[in-house]
């Protein structure tokens, strides 16, 4: 079977079927941390910008985030970007990318432009993201090392299967091989506002390419084939293998720090060695997989969006806070850049280590010739209780006390109309 093939089997046998209550559970998680760092993106200058062109199309069926409505494909570009603003959402690293922030806002727009109760939106999205997921894999490492952003590429295949379960389609071929010809995205915008951007156009091709297929418009059969073979992909069939009875998109990761997910495990160690010792190391070695080293190895970032991609700069700042975490407060108070903080990176190595997974970083601090050694993995399971309140003190860190509870309370009720408020506040 081809990949086409195998999605359209997919969508087929699972748009009706009773789906894993695990796999449910884990998009009502993502559903709630897209809420927060969608609205924690308030007043941030990318997604002010994308809303202010949202709401310059005129008025439609959609909610935009902050007020207003727009038409579906406009709303899931705009809320598509505003939720990977600050880039502070969900990555799976086997997809190599991220997902929730690509088919929420499709499965949403779409939903409400068609009357979905919350039921089905929920299905719709967690079908688009294990459709992202398997997609991801299919075009494999290459085509991300080669400068492909699988957020955007494999995304908008993810968007376009949740926005035809939104839609009720009866099959979603034609929607996947109009998709198929609408993915683009490159890894070259990191550190831009085309970067979220790249995320909201994921999700307006697959809303774009459901409105088509409804209107009668599709695409060659051989059009994901084509996608894999002009985007540089591996075409690794093994990424379809168990679809729709395996949910591979319940091994997402959550972020817990506004920046690039590669620079987590880095983040994390820091934290762990500089909170056993006060004082900032005189030396610190950061040692990662090299695939890492051309995305988040920028080593004179000019701004904060940079600096979101700069194990020297995360690290620099973990240094003169001792330990105590990242924020985009604090990223954006980086700049412009003191003697101090250069003087702090200069302290920094980064080396590549293929013996160490692409999960984990192993950091060694050095005080006085004495050096200390700390590593994390964020593939370490995380119970769903744990994970839950993670993201709850993520949300009262971000927004303030209480909020992200709210938010939690009418996704647990499945109320649709107290999150459309939450959206628009």
């Amino acid at each position: 079977m081809s990949a086409l093939e195998k999605l359209t089997a997919f969508y087929a046998s699972q748009k009706e079927a009773e789906l894993p209550e695990s796999a449910l559970a884990i998009m009502r998680l993502c559903l709630l941390d897209w809420l927060i760092v969608s609205r924690a993106a308030s007043g941030d200058a990318v997604a002010e910008s994308a809303l202010t062109y949202a709401r310059s199309q005129g008025q439609g069926d959609a909610t935009l985030f902050f007020g207003g409505t727009a038409p579906p494909r406009i709303a899931a570009l705009a809320n598509g970007t505003v939720s990977h603003a600050l880039d502070y959402d969900d990555t799976h690293f086997a997809h190599i990318g991220h997902v929730s922030t690509v088919v929420i806002p499709a499965a949403l727009a779409m939903g409400q432009a068609r009357g979905a109760s919350f039921e089905r939106i929920l299905r719709a999205a967690l079908m688009g993201a294990e459709a992202a997921t398997r997609t991801g894999i299919w075009l494999g490492r290459d085509h991300y090392q080669i400068g492909f952003h699988q957020t955007a590429t494999a995304g908008a295949i993810g968007a376009a299967v949740a926005a035809s379960v939104a839609a009720g389609l009866p099959d979603a071929r034609a929607a996947l091989t109009n998709a198929a010809g609408f993915a683009a995205g490159l890894k070259a915008q990191f550190g831009t506002p085309m970067k979220p951007v790249n995320a909201g156009m994921a999700a307006a091709n697959g809303v774009e390419a459901v409105l088509m297929a409804e209107a009668g418009l599709f695409g060659s059969e051989n059009a994901l084939e084509a996608l894999n073979a002009t985007h540089h992909g591996e075409a690794n069939m093994r990424g379809f293998d168990g679809i729709g009875e395996a949910w591979l998109f319940e091994q997402v990761t959550h972020k817990f720090h506004p920046c690039c997910h590669g620079t987590h495990a880095a983040i994390e160690a820091m934290m762990a060695g500089l909170q056993q010792r006060a004082g900032a190391p005189d030396h610190v070695q950061i040692t990662t997989h090299p695939r890492w080293m051309s995305v988040c190895n920028k080593p004179t970032p000019s701004d904060h969006l940079e600096a979101k991609f700069s194990y020297k700069a995360l690290a620099a700042l973990l240094m003169q806070n001792g330990g105590q975490g990242i924020d985009d407060a604090a990223l954006k108070g980086l700049f412009p850049m003191s003697k101090d903080t250069e003087a702090l990176m200069a302290r920094i190595d980064v080396v590549a280590d293929e013996s160490i997974s692409e999960e984990a970083t192993q950091v060694a601090l050095t005080w006085g010739g004495e050096t200390k050694t700390f590593e994390h993995n964020l593939t370490a399971p995380l119970p769903f209780e744990t994970r839950l309140q993670k993201l709850l003190s993520k949300g009262d860190a971000a927004l303030g006390q209480g909020d992200a509870a709210r938010f939690w309370s009418a996704i647990e009720a499945g109320d649709l109309p107290a999150l459309l408020t939450e959206v628009t506040k």
